[in-house]
């Protein structure tokens, strides 16, 4: 009974970590829109452009009207009240994560007070989450008197703490590409949190999972770590680079070169870099340089952390 249990516990663990996957973490998140978003205009333009899109959604009425909250799949399942017991219902837990939409009117001088309440609102109908107003971008005529009043903007950022996107037009294609960059960063955020524990604070950044870093494996990847290493340097160009690792396909040469030539600096500043890879007699060539080589010189010899390269 023990090793059964043992095989679903690391089943339902295996199942987990393949929900918070990247690339397979959004089929598990869903958007919940308000009904009475789909009474405006923008509302209505955007049901038609998700419907095409690779979100999944449901209707329904929420707490404060506008609104579009979003929720995880658990991949557990619950007996639904009423049912027979083979009546399952899937369990989904609601992101700390709210939009609400704002129209033009509701940022004029008239609906001031109602502009006062909406943080409060938003903070009783949800507690405990992240809150983004969102609006059409102001516009601005000397002639029109239904301008968007722009302290009503300072306010429910200052004043309520509510974080707020205008968008420009179409405002419907704007608001789709705001919904589909909250559900990816919704849909990662367990995997990140998950990996960012894992490394902890320093060896997140000797994960190798970023930009330019060199993936070293199986033994593959040490010249392009060596290369990369260079090029970090201040004055060690492409070619530059290229030409050290000429000499020196690894750092332990470099370093037993300078340990046992009592030249070795002259040698490295009389090597020759080549300026260009076309035909042959279009080829120039340069020294590294004195002043390159004494700097790599002490930045490999340099026993005191505060010596000056």
């Amino acid at each position: 009974m023990s090793n059964k249990s043992d095989k679903l516990h690391k089943q339902h663990k295996r199942d987990q970590q393949k929900r918070i996957k990247p690339g397979e973490c959004q089929k598990y998140v869903r958007m919940v829109i308000d009904a009475a978003f789909l009474d405006i205009p923008v509302g209505q333009e955007l049901l038609q452009q998700i419907n095409s899109a690779d979100l999944s959604y449901e209707i329904r009425s929420l707490p404060v009207g506008k609104c579009i909250i979003w929720e995880r799949n658990m991949g557990q399942h619950t007996i639904v009240p009423g049912s027979s017991g083979s009546g399952l219902d899937e369990v989904w837990k609601t992101e700390n994560h709210v939009l609400h939409w704002i129209t033009e009117a509701n940022l004029h001088h008239s609906h001031k007070e109602q502009r006062t309440c909406l943080g409060h609102e938003l903070q009783v109908a949800f507690p405990n989450c992240q809150y983004t107003v969102v609006l059409p971008k102001l516009r601005h005529s000397k002639h029109s008197s239904s301008n968007q009043d722009p302290s009503g903007l300072i306010e429910l950022q200052l004043l309520q703490q509510l974080h707020v996107e205008q968008l420009g037009s179409p405002e419907s294609q704007e608001l789709l590409c705001l919904l589909q960059r909250y559900t990816k960063a919704i849909a990662e955020a367990p995997y990140k949190k998950q990996r960012d524990e894992s490394l902890g604070f320093f060896k997140k950044y000797l994960a190798n999972d970023k930009k330019q870093c060199v993936r070293v494996e199986q033994g593959n990847g040490y010249g392009r770590l060596w290369q990369q290493h260079l090029n970090r340097l201040p004055l060690v160009t492409l070619e530059v680079a290229e030409s050290i690792i000429a000499q020196y396909p690894c750092p332990k040469q470099l370093l037993d070169h300078f340990s046992d030539d009592p030249t070795a600096v002259q040698s490295l500043a009389d090597l020759k870099i080549k300026r260009c890879n076309g035909p042959q007699p279009l080829h120039t060539e340069r020294r590294i340089g004195n002043v390159l080589s004494n700097k790599l010189f002490t930045l490999y010899n340099a026993r005191d952390p505060n010596t000056l390269i």
